[in-house]
């Protein structure tokens, strides 16, 4: 994302100028709500309505935004695609093993596909695998150092949203 963010800010198109900044505000509202639900996730074992929700509906509005000044019809699909996508399949596996994620889980799993599809099914691809692989490396982590037992409740929030910024970051 930091590559194609250069290249809009040096395109010398005012579109494009605008959708940087927009993508840049899209980072921002990441940042925010992304560190505020991971702190709440750990501590409360919870993702808040009263912040995923704004924030699906923020980036849902920078990337219509930013879809309509790049003229990028598909970015757009494949980011609605890739959030409804995401979200089903953490629903459907919060229906069928509630514990292993939560309906908050789920909610998040939409706000991360919408940023992820929007930069390509790559990007989306990369962000779902790094956050099972971080969540598995530091719960295997605290398993053999007895910090935790196979039948700990670890939060995966801050896992989703950490592998989702760097599949961002590195895209």
């Amino acid at each position: 994302m930091i590559s194609m963010i250069g290249e809009l800010l040096t395109s010398g198109s005012a579109a494009h100028m605008v959708a940087a900044v927009l993508l840049l505000g899209g980072g921002a509202v990441f940042a925010v709500c992304g560190t505020a639900l991971g702190f709440i996730d750990v501590r409360e074992h919870r993702l808040p309505n009263r912040i995923v929700y704004p924030w699906a509906a923020i980036t849902f509005g920078l990337l219509v935004l930013t879809a309509f000044l790049l003229t990028d019809a598909a970015g757009l699909g494949r980011a609605v695609a890739a959030g409804l996508g995401w979200g089903l399949l953490f629903l459907l596996v919060a229906l069928i093993h509630p514990p292993a994620v939560g309906m908050g889980d789920a909610k998040l799993a939409v706000v991360l596909g919408m940023y992820t599809g929007f930069l390509g099914w790559g990007t989306f691809a990369a962000g779902l695998a790094l956050s099972f692989v971080l969540g598995g490396v530091v719960s295997i982590g605290l398993l053999l150092s007895r910090r935790a037992a196979s039948t700990s409740r670890i939060a995966f929030g801050p896992f989703l949203i950490m592998g989702t910024a760097l599949a961002l970051i590195f895209s």
